[in-house]
């Protein structure tokens, strides 16, 4: 089904109403998260953008007033994106498992340059960071959902301030690319996984990154955690590969 269109006054073209169900608007913003990945927004120009997705420049401008459209475009479709993931694979209460979607999300490559998009556009108009805003406020609310209904009402305000400081920890990692904090690291896993089991108390130091390690975009954390147990909150049995900690269950 062909987007609506409605008047431009550029070249007296018709203006295409951007949406992801329309092929060359989908290829800009897949461009555009692409790109995100390894560059600030401000490096990123308009030809650049449509050179890589196969289009026009002017095929760009009927679908974005400017570059600063396009890329709220790209924000508030990637964090509701975002949003879906996290509901539909953060669905038990297992804290490893939990603490695995989280990893990975903030680890892809692609998210990651758009949590710093938002962020450092945010600062010249909040608009621009309200759907990462939105994106924290729901999974907080949904880890709390799942793992505060056994908990005393007089502890959640505690708990939550704990969820909050291990999303500082994923944001501070996707925000600084030279961070120390790597977040495929076995140690800074457990760091998160404390935070959401309320040990924040006994948490150990965050370890430096190594700087030989490599992130993947397409691959989950190392972990000393098995994948197939993470799939299973049942499960009773988590492989051990280095690491004395196991991850605990609630």
């Amino acid at each position: 089904m062909t987007p609506p269109e409605k008047e431009s006054n550029r070249r007296g073209r018709k203006r295409v109403v951007a949406s992801l169900a329309e092929t060359k608007t989908l290829a800009l913003y897949r461009e555009g998260r692409r790109l995100l990945a390894s560059h600030d927004y401000d490096q990123i120009s308009v030809s650049q953008v449509s050179k890589a997705a196969g289009i026009s420049v002017g095929a760009f401008y009927v679908r974005f007033k400017d570059k600063d459209t396009f890329l709220a475009f790209v924000i508030a479709n990637s964090f509701a994106q975002s949003r879906a993931i996290f509901r539909e694979q953060a669905n038990a209460r297992y804290l490893p498992n939990l603490a695995d979607v989280l990893i990975a999300q903030f680890s892809n490559l692609k998210f990651a340059g758009v949590v710093r998009a938002a962020i450092k556009l945010g600062f010249l108009d909040k608009q621009h960071r309200e759907p990462f805003d939105e994106f924290l406020t729901l999974v907080s609310q949904h880890l709390a959902e799942l793992l505060l209904a056994d908990v005393k009402k007089a502890e959640h305000r505690q708990r939550v301030a704990a969820f909050d400081s291990a999303l500082a920890i994923l944001t501070h990692a996707a925000l600084f690319i030279d961070s120390d904090i790597d977040l495929q690291e076995i140690e800074t896993q457990q760091v998160i996984i404390d935070l959401l089991s309320a040990k924040s108390a006994s948490a150990k130091p965050l370890p430096p990154k190594k700087r030989s390690s490599a992130r993947s975009e397409n691959k989950l954390p190392k972990s000393a955690r098995d994948s197939e147990s993470l799939r299973k909150p049942n499960a009773d049995k988590v492989k051990n590969r280095g690491s004395t900690r196991r991850p605990k269950k609630i």
